[in-house]
Order: structure tokens, then sequence, then C-alpha cells
């Protein structure tokens, strides 16, 4: 356990590794690929800009399990009681309009005819440290003022361990997913109950989850007490029934928009190999590929201006970007 986590202060604070030239290449029915090193990401514009593949070399990290609302990494807004279920068309399956420019790959969505948001995307790589970094916009298209936060939700494999910096009582609800303690350190070893979970947490800005030989490590803005939407929290994680899928979520500040106003929030991806074998292994499927139905459903910033520099509480920053969530 002390070298697992000797490895994640090393991601945590790395700064620096072998140069590698970054590329975003375009693939077919909408989709493009960003590469940097040996890290590569595919996304689906055609399809509400979902992340459906995220590698390093041929190892995948992202769930390819086929299920209905439930596949790849998305983006909501938050708190999720303003729309429950299923997800707004318009944030999660609609087509985006893709352009590239000098390296960047920018999405940008419709406006929902129900809550008046368009949501934005914009996938940028970092050679220094092979990450990729996700912005996501969220604009006030309609005339009243409103507040809203940003979620970013990925699915992964029930298998391995999920790991992230909070008080140990501030996951609620407590004992619903059997999470230990070390050192500060909240670890959870997937399991499987007849039932879906979720938790809520009060993190640190950053949460790894850790299967198959790999390290996948998010970082984000850390949120003070407060500054999450009601009913949500920065850090959730959400186990589906059965040996499934779970989502690893991140939410940030809720954020007050007038008409026209715009929240930007960053969410920086690692990737890298684990020192030995990790517990659990990912299922089959081609990864990159849309599913196509199959059976079972999940039940039920400063806005206007776009900061730079690093947000607060993200361990040695990240270029660009800025800082400005569903519940069971």
């Amino acid at each position: 356990m002390k070298a697992l986590f000797t490895a994640i202060t090393a991601l945590l604070f790395s700064c620096a590794t072998m140069f590698a030239a970054p590329a975003i290449e375009p693939l077919e029915e909408g989709q493009y690929k960003i590469s940097v090193g040996e890290v590569s990401m595919i996304v689906d514009a055609a399809h509400g800009g979902k992340i459906l593949s995220f590698k390093y070399g041929d190892a995948e990290a992202i769930s390819q399990i086929q299920m209905p609302n439930a596949f790849g990494s998305t983006f909501w807004t938050s708190p999720q009681k303003e729309w429950n279920w299923p997800p707004v068309p318009e944030y999660d399956t609609m087509p985006f309009t893709a352009t590239e420019d000098g390296g960047v790959l920018r999405l940008h969505g419709p406006v929902s005819e129900r809550f008046k948001y368009s949501i934005s995307k914009e996938f940028a790589t970092d050679p220094s440290d092979n990450s990729i970094l996700v912005t996501y916009t969220i604009t006030n298209e309609g005339d009243t003022e409103r507040s809203v936060a940003p979620w970013e939700i990925t699915r992964v494999p029930n298998a391995g361990m999920v790991i992230f910096q909070a008080p140990f009582e501030s996951i609620t609800p407590a004992g619903l997913l059997p999470f230990k303690e070390q050192n500060g350190i909240a670890i959870y070893e997937a399991d499987t109950a007849p039932q879906n979970r979720k938790v809520n947490a009060n993190g640190k800005g950053w949460y790894t989850f850790i299967n198959h030989g790999l390290m996948l490590m998010k970082r984000f803005q850390d949120l003070e007490e407060g500054q999450e939407a009601p009913g949500e929290a920065e850090i959730q994680v959400y186990v589906n029934v059965g040996k499934t899928f779970m989502e690893l979520e991140c939410q940030g500040p809720y954020t007050t928009l007038k008409p026209g106003e715009s929240l930007h929030w960053t969410v920086k991806w690692n990737l890298v190999p684990q020192a030995g074998p990790g517990p659990g292994a990912f299922p089959g499927g081609a990864p990159g590929q849309r599913p196509q139905g199959a059976p079972g459903q999940r039940p039920q910033g400063a806005p206007g201006q776009r900061p730079q520099g690093a947000p607060g509480g993200f361990p040695g920053g990240f270029p660009g970007g800025a800082p400005p969530q569903r519940q069971q």
C-alpha cells in the first residue's frame, strides 16, 4: 500500500516527462482521436461529445459495457433534481459542432429548449506530463438569472479501487459503500450488490481509479464548504447493480449566471501504468465504439469570463483552463 500512495503522490506533483507531440485525428462517424505520448482519447462529437475511450497504449480505462444512457464519460448540469432522469438530450446525446484549431478540439452543443443552457467542451493536451485537459463551458442562453454547477460523469468497470482524499465522516450515506481509511485517504475496493448505490464526499480536488495495471487520475478545482450545488458534492461514486459499471463523478462550484454569462471548469485527465498488477480486469468490448441498445436502464465560476492560470487546490496547476451533481 505504501508503494501505491507513493505512485499517487508522484502523479499528483509530476511536472515533466519525455516530450511527446500531441495530435488530433478525425475518425469516422463524427469521432475524434486525441493523442499525446502513449495516451489517447476518443471523443464522439456526433453524440453529445461523449468520451468513449481513454487508453494508455492498448490498455483501456473506460467501461465498454453497452447500456443505454450509461456509457462513456459525459457532462451534465447540476443539481440533478432540476431535470431528474433521463439526461437532457442537448447535453448528452445530440450532435455537437466540432472545430479544431492549433491542436485544440472544440465542441459546441445545441441550446436546451427546456433549460436554456448550452454546453461546450474543449480538449487540449499537456505534453509535459502527457495529460489531456477537458474544459467544460455552461452558458446561460435564457433571459433570466440561473444558478448551476458543472458535473463530469465517467463510467469505468466495476473492478479495481477508487481512491481520494476526504474526511471519512464526509462520505455519505455512511456505510453504503465499504470504504476504508488510511492516513486521510478514502479507499473503495469494487464490490457488488443487488441494488444501485451512490455516495457523496467532500474531496480535495482529485480522485484516482486503479485497475488492471492502469492508474487513472482526475484533477479539478477543490471546492470549499458550501460551494457545491444543493444536495450534491465535489466527489461522487455511483455503483450500478451487479457486476456492471461504476461512475466516478466530480463537480465544480454552484455559480449564478446572468443571461449571456458562462462558467468554465477544467478537469485534467492523467493515465499511467501502475507499478505491478492492479486488482480486477476490464471486461471485453471494442473501445471507441458507440454502444448500440442494450437492456437495463438506470432508474430514475466566476461567470462571464474565462480566468487564466491554475485554480485553487489544483496541485501544481495546469496550463490554460479555469475553475468557475445527480441524485439517486
